[in-house]
């Protein structure tokens, strides 16, 4: 099993798929929800990459396990185009910061 998944939209995974992730298809918030809850106990994968719109979906309490879990990293990204609603990338970036370094920071450009 690869250490690195991607769990998204199919459309949102080509881009990965070319990297040589292994991308797992989640159409619906629930499914990703499952195979999230799936590899949170295979020692195997490290990181897990996101969809961040049908993370959005999940139940909160869910969101937080997964953005608390260290082993697997869960790692929410935006699909690409940015649809309206979605955070800045400025933003999306500080959140990250914050989330890895424990401290808020100001993003200029």
């Amino acid at each position: 099993m690869s250490h690195v998944i991607a769990l998204m939209e199919k459309e949102a995974g080509l881009g990965y798929r070319l990297a040589g992730v292994d991308v797992r298809e989640t159409p619906t918030p629930e499914e990703m929800g499952r195979q999230a809850r799936s590899l949170s106990l295979d020692p195997g994968v490290r990181l897990v990459i996101l969809g961040e719109e049908l993370f959005r979906g999940l139940p909160e309490a869910l969101q937080r396990t997964l953005e608390e879990s260290r082993s697997p990293l869960f790692v929410p990204v935006p699909s690409p185009p940015l649809r309206k609603g979605a955070l800045r990338p400025e933003e999306y970036v500080a959140r990250l910061i914050r989330r890895a370094v424990g401290y808020q920071i100001r993003i200029r450009r």
